[in-house]
């Protein structure tokens, strides 16, 4: 079945695609402003809209992921995560960790958000600005290097402190996200429920945060909650893999039921909401998109 759907996906994405803006479309003609804006950003993601200048970083950062892809460099990877869909961890085994040793071009291809995502999280930091970032789940920081070159594009000083669990995997960002220049991320080595608390109060307050680990339910409406009371109004919150299981596709529906958000679009495998906005205008999408 896997390789049917390996066979398929070039010719059903395109299609995918195009019934997404169409829906996209129908859905912008009665939006409110916040809504109309957040599915403008997707709509023109999906268009393959991007300028020069965004163009050429994802072109530095797709050539330091296909470095990375055909690397054979050893690492240790500690894995504080709930493991593969379907399998159930304790909270205590998750915060014990699960260590390993692989390549750093293993990791890339399992664990490394696709350009078409990090476009989409390039493309959501270019629109809307935000001071303070922040991401959970570095890895080997191609995420991280594309919202950072979003920032660096922007021009106004806009920070993202990015959080990862592994010290060899938080190393190995550092190093890339210094090759490409991107300064103004830093990387927090640490599990989250050791970090987080702390970054956030250094920062004050939130305007965008891009959570991307764990995937276990009651962890992922933690963070939800941990991070709502520093989120400014209209910050927004993406959370990657709401269909990994069962538990984060409730994990994903609570969060996007919250009255506390406004805006909310399902793309499958990522969910972005807005923090904020009248109850009476609360909109939310599914888009099922591949």
């Amino acid at each position: 079945m896997s390789r049917v759907r390996t066979v398929l996906r070039p010719v059903v994405r395109p299609c995918v695609r195009i019934a997404a803006r169409i829906r996209i479309g129908l859905a912008m003609r009665t939006a409110d402003p916040q809504a109309r804006r957040l599915l403008s950003v997707v709509s023109q993601h999906l268009r393959g809209a991007s300028t020069l200048e965004e163009h050429a970083w994802t072109e530095r950062i797709e050539t330091l992921r296909t470095d990375l892809v055909a690397s054979t460099e050893l690492v240790t990877v500690v894995n504080y995560g709930a493991g593969k869909p379907g399998t159930s961890k304790t909270a205590r085994q998750m915060r014990r960790g699960k260590s390993s040793t692989t390549t750093v071009g293993a990791v890339c291809r399992q664990a490394s958000k696709p350009a078409s995502w990090a476009g989409l999280l390039l493309a959501i930091v270019r629109e809307y600005h935000p001071h303070h970032a922040i991401e959970l789940g570095t890895s080997l920081g191609l995420s991280a290097a594309y919202q950072g070159a979003g920032l660096y594009m922007n021009g106004d000083g806009g920070t993202l402190h990015t959080l990862e669990g592994a010290p060899e995997l938080a190393d190995l960002a550092r190093r890339h996200l210094a090759g490409l220049g991107l300064d103004d991320v830093t990387v927090v080595t640490g599990r989250f429920d050791q970090t987080l608390g702390s970054v956030l109060r250094s920062l004050g307050t939130i305007d965008y945060a891009f959570v991307d680990g764990h995937h276990d339910e009651a962890a992922t409406l933690a963070y939800f909650e941990t991070l709502l009371p520093v989120a400014t109004p209209g910050a927004v919150l993406v959370f990657d893999d709401i269909s990994w299981s069962d538990g984060m596709r409730r994990a994903w529906a609570t969060i996007a039921a919250d009255p506390r958000v406004g805006t909310s679009i399902g793309l499958r495998a990522i969910g972005i909401c807005i923090v904020g906005g009248a109850s009476a205008q609360k909109k939310h999408w599914d888009l099922f998109l591949d």
